[in-house]
């Protein structure tokens, strides 16, 4: 009878426990992997809009970018297309992320979209990544100092790292979403 009361006591506790995260969820105190989702592909499209404004301080400060003024304006234009190619990629995501709902959409539905939202991500990346490593090239190439050409490379390595970290957190999201439990 003992173990039986103890049983009921924490079952009890456990109802309270999970009753107390969905209210948190339900108002905005914590977030479902779909809400991180959304969110994280809104904050890089938002990013990529910051970097279009940023390129342009290649075109115009020579201190930044050596070499001539063509170089400069053409590795400009180069970096403002990426930024705006991907900004536009992760605007979509993130409007057919946040269309899903689940609660009038069956589980079937919900996961067939996640998958395809993760299937459109992993090929935007096949997109973009050929056109970043030309960029970074172009850059290098053209790059007159030692010094320029490490940080290029410094900087290469630290958004690989960061790419990868943040790429990662997507899978995991999407693996949350697909998983059937």
């Amino acid at each position: 009878m003992d173990n039986l009361r103890k049983d009921w006591q924490d079952a009890n506790v456990a109802i309270r426990s999970e009753s107390n995260s969905y209210e948190s969820i339900v108002n905005g105190k914590r977030k479902t992997a779909l809400q991180n989702l959304a969110d994280r592909y809104k904050r890089f499209s938002v990013m990529g809009i910051i970097l279009i404004l940023l390129s342009m301080s290649y075109m115009f400060n020579p201190n930044i970018f050596p070499g001539n003024m063509s170089w400069r304006i053409g590795l400009s234009i180069a970096f403002a297309l990426y930024a705006l190619t991907a900004s536009v990629m992760d605007r979509w995501l993130y409007n057919g992320i946040r269309s899903i709902d689940v609660v009038t959409m069956p589980v079937r539905e919900v996961i067939g979209k996640a998958l395809f939202y993760r299937k459109r991500h992993l090929q935007f990346i096949a997109v973009l990544l050929p056109f970043v490593l030309a960029i970074i090239g172009a850059f290098a190439w053209k790059g007159d100092n030692i010094y320029f050409r490490l940080g290029i490379l410094f900087g290469f390595i630290a958004g690989t790292a960061m790419g990868i970290f943040h790429l990662m957190n997507f899978l995991a999201d999407y693996r949350t979403i697909t998983s059937e439990d």
